[in-house]
């Protein structure tokens, strides 16, 4: 009861409204089909969001809804918790969302871009793993670090747990969920397929075994979902074969240890597989791993009942037990023999027909050596025609030579028709290869000009040259443009025109042909062409004799026993002895008669007496071959007699060449030979 005068109580206090939830994603979607909302119009503007609001005990209540944008009132059509739906994707810009034991049709959501059905699935998938009990919890500031550890641990154990009955289930939801749980706490693992998943029976799987100086057949009875790991290991503490020398190939691959037998195609009975045998010393195993790794495989089949049961189930496979080699530390470097395995072979196969009862090892037969040559790589022995390894394509050895009496089964011969034909094959096509080039060879002899087939500097006026507007010499493959070699014949004073191509090492010496030329200059460049060949043809023949007619050229090349020359231009009758014209006169009257004129004539006097004043002064010269007088008016130190047509040197007084022509520097002034000039004032311009 309160006391008079006291104030009155104050009420009890409302307790304090939950706070609003928080919206972590809406986006704009559509409805597609029938589904077990009710009718909607058919413009209806929808708004999927997810929101997030706090709950008892400190958890978080994630909720899924449907409702109309804000312009249409931003009523809610639909929500759900987010553990009770299964949300799927269609396609990109389509989604389904299934209500977990409803038995309505799921709702198909329509998004206009992928952008945002991205952004819905992303978010969707995240907070349905945050929601998982594995993903809630967190580590406190109470809780001890090493309780935190194993909470850890444990709630990565049950994401995995459920993660495999979800994909061995075909719940993809759970599985999706699970798994970006277990990315986003980046855990290790290692995903492996049961037992269960394999067939049951055993299968008898032929091994070849090999090393580098012998091998063996021999069976190991495996499962299909035994690994090549076990394989090893299972070899190993039978047969005393370390797993770091064995090397496994199956089906023409090189095994690895994580997959097993029957994904490398080892299905059922007498399915084929290889072993090779490494050296210590090539696998890097010493004498100290080698005992150890022995010691914990003893230690592992004594004290384990069921690897010894296992041990007693394989005793019908057809390798010998071994022990650990004697004598190991004295050669480490060397290849494990199995030379002792073949020895065996046939006297353990019958023994396991009859019980495995031993047979005494006197009446034992040793089993032949494979027919065929050992690849110097990876040791695998080949049939005695193969050209290369099968399994490394090494080549044979270079000294192998096949049996004489060997006879190859079908496979082999197969293989040999099909390298026959492929030979065959490679021989045709080089075949058409060659008459290919060679009728583009008769296409471009059938060409007056080649041109060119690339862009090109003229070596002349530094030009580029386009592909075709060029031509390639064919006689030296040579390229220039056409206008420079139009000048260059234009400017030749030889018949033979060479090949314009120099640098500072190199001069071509080959020429154009006369089909090139004449393609090259017009018609009538190409006519005066023709007759500089023809005067220079003139003055180098010996026994040439110009017309004596004014301004004719014809001329000829005479005979000793020929003396006179008709002209076929003018007509004129010639006298070889003579050197003249003197019609109805013979030789005798017509030097009879010059004589004379000589002797009257001071004109001729006047012009004897000059030339030999020049002679003397040095202003000109006797012809070294038919002693008429020549003079240099000016210019370089070559010059041609007018009358016999020899080339001269000026500066020497004596003949240019020796006397097989020009080009002959056996005599003449020798100019320029061995990089000597012929005189001290030669101009060096001959």
């Amino acid at each position: 009861m309160a006391l008079p005068g006291a104030p009155a109580p104050a009420p009890a206090a409302a307790p304090a409204p939950p706070p609003p939830p928080t919206v972590l994603m809406a986006v704009r979607a559509g409805l597609a089909g029938p589904c077990l909302l009710p009718p909607l119009p058919a413009a209806a503007a929808l708004r999927l969001q997810l929101s997030v609001q706090a709950a008892d005990g400190g958890q978080r209540r994630f909720r899924l809804g449907l409702r109309h944008t804000e312009a249409d009132g931003g009523t809610t059509v639909a929500e759900y918790d987010l553990k009770d739906v299964a949300y799927r994707v269609r396609s990109p810009t389509c989604h389904e969302l299934t209500v977990l034991g409803s038995p309505a049709e799921p709702m198909v959501f329509t998004f206009e871009e992928e952008r945002e059905a991205q952004k819905a699935l992303d978010t969707t998938l995240a907070s349905q793993a945050s929601s998982l009990p594995a993903a809630a919890g967190g580590v406190s500031a109470e809780q001890d670090p090493e309780e935190a550890l194993v909470s850890e641990l444990a709630e990565k154990e049950d994401l995995a747990l459920q993660l495999a009955q979800a994909i061995e289930y075909g719940d993809e939801e759970a599985a999706a969920r699970c798994a970006v749980a277990l990315a986003r706490q980046q855990a290790t693992l290692s995903i492996l397929f049961k037992e269960s998943n394999y067939p049951t029976e055993e299968i008898s799987m032929k091994v070849v075994v090999e090393d580098a100086t012998s091998s063996a057949s021999i069976t190991i009875r495996v499962r299909a979902h035994t690994t090549i790991a076990t394989l090893k290991q299972q070899v190993f503490q039978d047969y005393g074969f370390h797993p770091l020398v064995q090397r496994w190939i199956i089906g023409q691959c090189l095994c690895v240890d994580e997959r097993t037998v029957s994904s490398y195609g080892i299905r059922g009975d007498g399915d084929t597989a290889f072993l090779y045998l490494l050296s210590a010393k090539t696998a890097e195993l010493t004498e100290q791993r080698y005992e150890e790794d022995q010691a914990q495989v003893m230690l592992r089949s004594t004290s384990s009942p069921a690897r010894a049961a296992a041990a007693e189930g394989r005793k019908y496979n057809t390798l010998p037990n071994m022990s650990p080699k004697k004598g190991w530390g004295d050669e480490a470097g060397r290849k494990m023999d199995i030379a002792e395995i073949s020895q065996h072979l046939d006297a353990l196969q019958l023994g396991d027909l009859f019980g495995a009862q031993p047979k005494p090892a006197a009446a034992s037969l040793p089993s032949p050596v494979p027919t065929g040559w050992s690849c110097p790589k990876c040791t695998f022995i080949n049939k005695p025609t193969r050209p290369g390894c099968e399994m490394c394509s090494a080549d044979r050895p270079e000294d192998y030579v096949v049996p004489g009496g060997y006879k190859p089964d079908e496979t082999e011969l197969w293989r040999m028709q099909q390298e026959q034909e492929g030979i065959l094959q490679y021989q045709q096509a080089l075949e058409a290869e060659r008459l290919k080039n060679f009728q583009q060879l008769l296409e471009l002899e059938e060409e007056v000009l080649v041109p060119n087939r690339e862009l090109l500097e003229c070596r002349i006026c530094y030009q580029r040259v386009a592909p075709g507007e060029g031509v390639l010499l064919r006689e030296c493959l040579h390229n220039f443009c056409r206008e420079c070699l139009r000048q260059v014949i234009n400017y030749s004073e030889e018949p033979a025109v060479a090949c314009p191509f120099r640098d500072d090492s190199y001069a071509c010496g080959s020429h154009l042909q006369e089909r090139e030329i004449r393609a090259l200059v017009s018609p009538e460049e190409y006519r005066r062409f023709l007759e500089r060949s023809l005067a220079l043809a003139e003055r180098r023949s010996r026994d040439s004799f110009h017309c004596k007619t004014p301004d004719c050229r014809g001329w000829c090349i005479y005979e000793d026993s020929v003396n006179e020359f008709r002209c076929p231009v003018c007509r004129a009758l010639n006298c070889l002895l003579c050197k003249a014209i003197h019609e109805g006169r013979n030789c005798r009257q017509y030097q009879d008669d010059l004589r004379l004129r000589a002797q009257n004539d001071a004109a001729a006097r006047q012009t004897t007496d000059m030339l030999q004043t020049l002679v003397q002064l040095g202003e000109a010269m006797h012809c070294p071959t038919c002693r008429i007088v020549v003079q240099k008016k000016d210019g370089c130190d070559w010059i041609r007699c007018t009358v016999c047509h020899t080339e001269i040197c000026w500066v020497t007084k004596g003949p240019r060449w020796g006397p097989r022509g020009p080009g002959d520097t056996s005599g003449g002034c020798r100019c320029n030979v061995n990089g000597q000039r012929c005189h001290p004032r030669c101009q060096n311009c001959h």
